[in-house]
């Protein structure tokens, strides 16, 4: 097996954050040389500089990039994460964001950064919910990451135990249906009302103009993100995120997660001690 040089691993968390924005040992310390090299012998490469190259191109094909992320990273999330954040969408946010809007404008929401869509299915069974008292309302869901192995396991919708956690079903008794099917294994398959609401695709965050498309946003989800981030790209999000934010646009973060010092862009929500992030009713 190949052994890579310090200078080498080195060289490759520079490029991983230059591509990504993720700083890799807020990501993991563990096995990071062992991960380099399965990446390598995956691509055929026995030479660690020769592996280098590769990813220095990934401005032109970023394939080994994604497979480098994927294989570094360890996604971890469930369903109905941060449950307030939820009856505050629920009670308080669509109510809000209909009674302006209407039936006319579908009510545009997006998980940036969205692991293996636990959060995104979860937002779309909120949103079921609400649209059964209020049937003309409409709703369109995103959801993006930057790792393709968490789309594909998103795309496919089959969720195990880790996934499926008691807060999932205190809101399945709530809203009256379930998320799917479950097997004998007690795996869970989202079913196709709730999986057809959500559009995937590929999010690079590092790549502020590629955020556009989250231009005409209500909801806009970014948790459990920037903390792999450094302050700068912390705030240029926020700067994005009230640009791509409609009026009385709410953005929610993760329970340990902040922006600071963008005062003039957000007015903070404190909502049984579960805190988001309203844009200003006025123009963008």
């Amino acid at each position: 097996m190949t052994l890579i040089a310090a200078k080498h691993i080195e060289r490759i968390k520079k490029l991983v954050h230059s591509y990504s924005g993720i700083i890799l040992e807020r990501v993991t310390s563990r096995n990071v040389e062992k991960k380099i090299q399965n990446q390598m012998k995956h691509f055929g490469v026995n030479s660690a500089d020769d592996y280098i190259i590769i990813l220095e191109g990934f401005e032109h094909n970023s394939k080994a990039m994604d497979d480098l992320i994927a294989e570094l990273t360890v996604s971890e999330s469930y369903f109905f994460r941060n449950p307030v954040q939820f009856e505050y969408i629920l009670d308080t946010l669509l109510p809000e964001i209909y009674k302006r809007n209407g039936s006319s404008i579908p009510i545009r929401a997006w998980s940036a950064g969205c692991s293996r869509g636990e959060e995104a299915y979860s937002l779309a069974m909120t949103m079921l919910c609400f649209q059964q008292y209020h049937p003309d309302a409409r709703f369109t869901i995103n959801a993006g990451d930057i790792n393709s192995k968490n789309l594909v396991e998103a795309r496919e919708a089959v969720y195990g135990k880790r996934s499926l956690r008691e807060k999932l079903a205190a809101f399945e008794e709530r809203f009256g249906f379930t998320l799917g099917e479950r097997n004998e294994k007690g795996e869970c398959t989202v079913s196709e009302d709730i999986r057809r609401m959500v559009s995937l695709q590929k999010l690079n965050l590092k790549n502020i103009r590629g955020l556009n498309c989250l231009a005409g946003s209500d909801i806009i989800f970014c948790r459990n993100v920037l903390i792999y981030f450094d302050e700068q790209l912390r705030m240029q999000l926020a700067e994005k995120f009230y640009q791509c934010l409609n009026p009385g646009g709410v953005v929610f973060l993760g329970e340990s997660e902040c922006f600071s010092g963008v005062s003039d862009y957000f007015e903070l929500i404190n909502y049984k001690k579960i805190y988001a992030y309203r844009k200003h009713n006025g123009i963008r």
